[in-house]
């Protein structure tokens, strides 16, 4: 009843200003007028704006953690490891990789090591892959951290290492570690994050502790260099065939349909989208057909 009355009221005002010859704009306070009103198309490009910024200061290289996985959090220096007491591997080992790590002249560590924030009884120790054929593969490589003394010790920790075919390790695998340095440099650091992949549904295992052979291994990079955002997946082969980088090159969304992992999840929802659906290596100063 009290809208009616209202509504007849404004009705009533609204008649009389339109017979005085003036122009009626509805019932408002001084404070609600203004001059030069924003047009709601502004407002909206503004709010989309907002939501496509891209926040400094967080880990964009983390994937998103999986409930009842079992994994196991490790936190380093510069990096962050999930670690699959299954398989004796990690999942995957995030890092931003920037010059300031890379910058150095730091000399190889003598040997590998434990990582005695892993229970005993699943501790890899580099002797399970004493005489098994397999190369101690590094995931964040220690040439990553030649200006970090500590970052380059952890990456000799058992935690960051996989079984890994000699050949690719020397080769093809270490030539897409060197490519990853340069576009560090290029980009002004990147988000990297690498990892296993098991596609056998009994890998065969090595060592007394039974550390699992993968099939293949992954590594995704992001730049978000400020108008040239981008991001690619690379997917290698354990095996000695020489595999080129343009050939394993391929999108994140094709890495997380293969691993199950979800990447780069701290990014605004339509850029992750965006970035993670095509990749072009040409974006990165690479020549595809190489």
């Amino acid at each position: 009843m009290k809208k009616k009355t209202k509504n007849a009221s404004a009705w009533l005002v609204a008649l009389i200003a339109l017979l005085s010859g003036g122009t009626y704009y509805g019932t408002h306070t001084d404070k609600d007028v203004t001059a030069n009103p924003v047009p709601e198309t502004e407002v909206v490009a503004a709010s989309d704006e907002a939501v496509e910024t891209v926040p400094e200061g967080v880990d964009y290289s983390l994937p998103a953690l999986r409930k009842n996985s079992g994994e196991q959090i490790l936190h380093r220096t510069a990096m962050t490891i999930s670690w699959n007491k299954e398989t004796r591997t990690p999942n995957w080992v995030a890092y931003l990789l920037k010059d300031a790590d890379m910058d150095g002249n730091l000399g190889r560590e003598p040997e590998f090591y434990q990582d005695f924030e892993i229970a005993k009884e699943v501790r890899v120790s580099t002797y399970d892959y004493s005489h098994s054929g397999y190369d101690r593969g590094h995931m964040a490589p220690a040439g990553d951290f030649n200006g970090d003394k500590k970052a380059k010790k952890e990456t000799f920790y058992m935690t960051n290492i996989c079984p890994q075919n000699h050949k690719l390790n020397g080769d093809s695998w270490n030539t897409l570690e060197k490519q990853c340095r340069d576009w560090a440099y290029q980009e002004g650091g990147i988000y990297s994050v690498v990892g296993p992949v098991y596609t056998s549904e009994n890998p065969k295992t090595i060592g007394t502790h039974k550390v699992a052979v993968p099939d293949k291994f992954f590594r995704c990079i992001l730049s978000l260099k400020k108008g040239k955002e981008k991001a690619v997946g690379f997917i290698y082969e354990n095996t000695g065939t020489r595999q080129r980088i343009s050939r394993a090159a391929c999108s994140v969304d094709e890495v997380e349909q293969l691993t199950g992992y979800d990447f780069f999840t701290a990014l605004p929802d339509k850029l992750e989208k965006k970035l993670e659906a095509n990749y072009n290596l040409k974006d990165w100063g690479y020549p595809e057909e190489y």
